[in-house]
């Protein structure tokens, strides 16, 4: 990042280049083609190929970053970062996986059967270890949840002491959805691993779970970092050192480790089919793992500004939005997946749409009548290596925690169609579900229910760190269906996630419909106006399951 005093100057040309993206303003033009042009020259700026797919720790990122803070001090925003500035510096731990040393072989009485790695075998560089070695046996603890709220536990009665604990992805299908998710996310599912004895992870990619995730996409991330936030004693957050190893492994790949099991792979597939109970046991064999592991200490900022609140007992209370501003940055290995040849993920969806909609809120918020209570303005980092900016600010905010009365993050819209509808995420947990519809009917739209349950959503993006410190969120997207009722939305939706999602093709060259995104982005400040103007803050349901688990 800049240093302080070239901070300014930074921010003046950026402030310069945004004017010229923005082209000649004419008076006779309408508020709604004016903010439809601000939204298409963020997310043509920050979808630029001279950013190389904003990449945390990258010159293109910083560029990024130096950007909304020149917009935030366009809009008179007050920095609401460190020092007096707009900027958090996250502190972070880099890991690259050392080409050719991820390594994976089963042992089966006197048969030794090595892995391929990607094709059969993947894992991450590790984020704790330069060199990562384990030689363990295998137990098989179905899902590898243990959800006591639920009354379910995969542990029971097995011991995974010293032993690498092989699961299923996904949850129990009568497990509800959104506290499902919570249970069956990796960070929980290592959690239970750890505290039941376990030193490494295995999880098989399922055909189930192939429905969501297709393997082959994996290939796609073959040479791309990962990063973690590094705690004040040294350590990265939320990586736990006793699980040595942690890999995931096709499905037809894993059907050797059921060789004299009690249940062979095809039948455990058919009950996770079928909503049937996984058993537990002891598998005969072994599998050796190993990996190398390059580390790099960097930095990348989240972007904080605030616009205070006018009411003497309420502006010390915060209304808080999210969107991450990084992405992928650039293919590191040929993967079929390029776009033949280009190898910049822009990002244009994920994220720089939905930076472009908080930016575009912030101004309509600055430029109405006064807020009771402040709302402040978080661009996170790192939301692609696991929500780690996002988690870093919740952790560590630049304001009382305990004054944040509610979130609303901005996550890739797809802003392809005139959506009749829009999907809160959490919506059903507090009393934000309500403000949510409310806004979203002062535009002549809905508010759908998670559609895509099985999808783990709500546990994937940044709202979800701030549920963890206990402030009422919502995670907020267009839904599936039209305007015009003409256009098939949820083919359009499907479409981008199978061509577009996570590739190069993510790019300002998308038939983006910049009406949709105008009106998206009022409801989104109707949604804060409302919330900074109401007498009492948005609440947790009344017995709610994440309002009970992370209450203040």
């Amino acid at each position: 990042m800049v240093c302080r005093r070239s901070q300014v100057r930074t921010l003046l040309v950026v402030l310069g280049v945004t004017s010229l993206l923005m082209g000649p303003v004419w008076a006779e033009d309408s508020p709604d083609q004016l903010l439809q042009a601000r939204l298409r020259a963020h997310i043509g700026f920050l979808a630029d190929d001279r950013l190389h797919g904003r990449l945390p720790g990258s010159d293109g990122y910083n560029i990024a970053a130096n950007y909304v803070a020149s917009q935030f001090l366009q809009m008179g925003l007050l920095p609401a970062g460190v020092g007096g500035s707009y900027f958090q510096q996250v502190p972070l731990r880099q890991a690259l996986l050392e080409p050719g040393s991820a390594k994976m072989v089963f042992r089966h009485g006197d048969e030794t059967i090595p892995m391929v790695f990607v094709e059969q075998f993947y894992m991450r560089p590790s984020l704790v270890r330069t060199t990562s070695m384990l030689e363990a046996g295998l137990v098989f603890a179905g899902y590898g949840i243990n959800a006591p709220e639920l009354g379910y536990n995969d542990f029971a009665g097995l011991d995974v002491r010293g032993k690498v604990v092989v699961t299923f992805a996904g949850q129990p299908h009568d497990f509800p959805s959104e506290e499902g998710a919570h249970f069956a996310a990796s960070r929980e599912r290592a959690l239970a691993a750890a505290r039941a004895g376990a030193v490494g992870l295995l999880r098989i990619h399922t055909p189930r779970a192939a429905r969501r995730f297709k393997w082959q996409r994996l290939k796609g991330t073959v040479g791309m970092p990962s990063m973690g936030w590094v705690n004040a004693a040294g350590g990265v957050h939320g990586v736990l050192d006793q699980l040595q190893v942690s890999a995931m492994l096709s499905d037809t790949a894993a059907e050797v480790l059921f060789e004299g099991a009690p249940f062979d792979l095809a039948t455990l597939i058919a009950k996770d089919e079928n909503a049937e109970p996984l058993p537990t046991f002891v598998l005969e064999g072994e599998v050796r793992m190993s990996q190398r592991s390059h580390h790099r200490l960097l930095q990348s900022p989240n972007v904080v500004a605030v616009l205070p609140g006018s009411d003497p007992l309420l502006a010390d209370q915060y209304v808080l939005y999210t969107a991450h501003l990084d992405h992928l940055g650039e293919l590191a290995a040929r993967s079929g997946e390029d776009g033949g040849g280009d190898r910049i993920n822009n990002g244009a969806l994920d994220n720089a749409s939905g930076v472009s909609v908080l930016l575009e809120t912030a101004r309509l918020l600055a430029g109405g009548k006064p807020h009771r209570r402040s709302i402040l303005f978080v661009t996170v980092t790192a939301e692609e290596k696991g929500l780690v900016g996002s988690e870093y600010f919740a952790m560590n905010p630049t304001v009382p925690i305990g004054k944040i009365v509610s979130e609303v993050n901005l996550d890739m819209p797809v802003l392809l169609y005139d959506f009749a509808d829009v999907i809160a995420f959490g919506a059903r947990h507090s009393s934000l579900g309500d403000t949510v519809r409310d806004a979203a009917k002062a535009f002549g739209t809905t508010l759908t229910s998670d559609p895509f349950p099985e999808q783990n959503i709500f546990v994937r993006s940044d709202h979800y760190r701030f549920v963890q410190q206990g402030v009422p969120s919502v995670y907020l997207v267009t839904g599936t269906r039209s305007l015009d009722g003409g256009t098939d939305a949820q083919q359009v939706l499907d479409d981008f996630l199978q061509r577009h999602y996570h590739k190069p093709s993510d790019d300002p060259e998308l038939p983006i419909n910049y009406g949709a995104a105008a009106r998206f982005t009022r409801i989104n400040a109707k949604i804060g106006e409302l919330i900074a103007s109401e007498t009492k803050p948005p609440v947790w349901h009344e017995g709610d399951f994440f309002g009970r688990t992370f209450a203040r």
